[in-house]
């Protein structure tokens, strides 16, 4: 047999109306917040173009919708497989990658002038790199580095009891106001 207070809380919640349903709005603003501040501890950094895509964006008044704003970032949530390789160099999906790779292979050195040997030796050298991080990434795979699931298995955990208690809180904050009593 189940037992509960449903009904109880129904009739608390349609008695104080829509300054409960406004302070609930808050609070879900609140924790969506806390939310996608955690998952941007956890991202992985680079150029910080995944952490700042992450940005709660409301759905409704009760509904919050959080996750990163950029493509790549299922595969850094997720990693990959080995079998499928990386974009073709000169495709822009690849931009990221080939920023990335060039902040590692050429850090500290002088930028060079277009249309120089120089230039062009050091893009050879960019697109063999890439090459060979592609077949890598092909036959090993990346690795995933998980930034969404484990927040949200906090908040799995968490956010039904925390809402509980808040709700609670708010009903009888506002039944003693009702009532002219103390809590």
């Amino acid at each position: 047999m189940l037992t509960h207070n449903a009904h109880e809380v129904s009739a608390a919640l349609d008695l104080h109306g829509e300054d409960l349903e406004r302070q609930v709005a808050d609070e879900l603003a609140r924790i969506s917040r806390e939310v996608s501040r955690r998952m941007r501890e956890l991202a992985p950094k680079f150029r910080s173009e995944l952490t700042n895509s992450i940005v709660p964006t409301p759905d409704g008044p009760m509904a919050w919708t959080i996750r990163p704003g950029v493509e790549h970032g299922i595969y850094r949530e997720k990693g990959q497989r080995p079998g499928k390789g990386l974009p073709r160099y000169f495709d822009p999906a690849a931009k990221s990658i080939v920023d990335w790779l060039a902040s590692k292979a050429f850090a500290g050195l002088s930028r060079v002038r277009k249309g120089t040997g120089r230039f062009t030796a050091r893009e050879l050298e960019l697109r063999d790199r890439y090459m060979g991080l592609s077949w890598h990434v092909r036959r090993k795979g990346l690795r995933a580095q998980p930034f969404v699931e484990p927040v949200a298995l906090v908040l799995e955990r968490t956010f039904p009891q925390r809402m509980a208690e808040f709700v609670e809180r708010l009903v009888r904050e506002a039944n003693a106001a009702r009532t002219g009593g103390a809590t």
